[in-house]
């Protein structure tokens, strides 16, 4: 009976590492998006700012009719 106790423990005490070590990628891979996410909003803007001060407009595109 002690055998199975102590084995149920350890099952559980793996699934609980297992979880922190999930929510710690998740965690991690958010702040990765987030960062390339801003530096990507930022190149896009610097590059309309270039294109704005050498006199080419930008326009957004419409979409095409049927």
């Amino acid at each position: 009976m002690k055998a199975l106790v102590q084995k149920a423990r350890k099952s559980g005490q793996s699934l609980v590492e297992y979880g922190l070590v999930l929510a710690l990628i998740a965690i991690v891979a958010i702040l990765v998006v987030k960062a390339v996410g801003t530096q990507t909003t930022s190149t896009f803007d610097n590059v309309q700012t270039q294109m704005t001060s050498q006199g080419i407009s930008a326009t957004t595109p419409t979409a095409a009719s049927s």
